[in-house]
């Protein structure tokens, strides 16, 4: 049956109303008329299933970092034994790493800042944090890649196949207990301990970013060769790093010195 749409005259078959000429519609056709409510929902539901997976994912991912982070705290030895697979474990651990020290310095500046300046400024008034911590984030960052850089340069040395890959995942992993005495530092600087914060801070830092590079560099040449020139070249390796990171490093710190002056100088 057809139904016109202007003057609700049914017939059996025709292109036209016999009544007053409008095209006529099939009723049938109604019914093939696709919905679009079926498709909305299945798109709603296909992204609610990859928000889901996503989160799940991320999750596993977490518990998986954290059993590595404990794992490595119980016992750093394990690192030497890390792989590649384990690579962006390591990644995680040097930028957590780089994270949580220019956090814990920029803590205690603020901190000291606010018990100094409080009395003349708003009590919400903090030094800017990006403006800072970008900056100490990026020199420790550069400090760890110099490091690693003299690592795998003396190790190159005695060993021309050795994986960069797998040594910085092992470097990395060799970082997890310095990363969690920067934590420590981090709580130092928000109860504005001078103590709590520089002790831990100067000691993650300068073993790691001396004594672990010379470790990591014995370690490989005892392997490749257990009566070879193991301790001159890791001793060279610290050497190489304080070399390179004062030429470097002495630069990018007044830079950074000036420009932290600057802000105290605003405020």
């Amino acid at each position: 049956m057809q139904t016109c749409p202007n003057c609700n005259q049914t017939q059996n078959a025709g292109k036209f109303c016999g009544n007053c000429g409008e095209i006529l519609q099939d009723n049938n056709q109604n019914s093939a008329i696709p919905d679009t409510n079926p498709t909305v929902e299945q798109a709603a539901t296909t992204v609610n299933t990859q928000t889901q997976q996503a989160v799940s994912t991320a999750k596993d991912g977490l518990t998986q970092y954290w059993s590595y982070f404990l794992s490595l705290l119980k016992n750093p030895t394990t690192a030497f034994q890390t792989d590649e697979r384990h690579l962006l474990n390591g990644l995680i651990t040097i930028i957590l790493f780089a994270i949580t020290a220019s956090l814990s310095i920029y803590f205690l500046a603020n901190s000291l800042f606010k018990a100094t300046m409080g009395g003349f400024l708003d009590a919400n008034t903090n030094l800017p944090f990006f403006a800072i911590n970008a900056r100490l984030t990026f020199v420790m960052i550069i400090t760890l890649a110099i490091a690693f850089g003299s690592i795998l340069g003396m190790v190159k040395i005695v060993h021309r196949q050795a994986s960069y890959k797998n040594l910085l995942t092992q470097y990395g992993s060799l970082l997890v207990p310095f990363t969690g005495l920067n934590v420590i530092a981090m709580i130092g600087g928000l109860t504005a301990s001078i103590k709590l914060t520089l002790f831990p801070l100067i000691i993650s830092s300068s073993l790691s970013l001396l004594f672990i590079p010379v470790l990591l560099v014995f370690e490989k040449a005892s392997k490749v060769d257990n009566q070879g020139q193991k301790v001159y070249l890791s001793l060279a390796t610290a050497v190489l790093i304080i070399i390179i990171s004062y030429f470097i490093g002495s630069t990018v710190l007044d830079n950074m010195m000036e420009d932290i002056d600057d802000l105290f100088n605003y405020y």
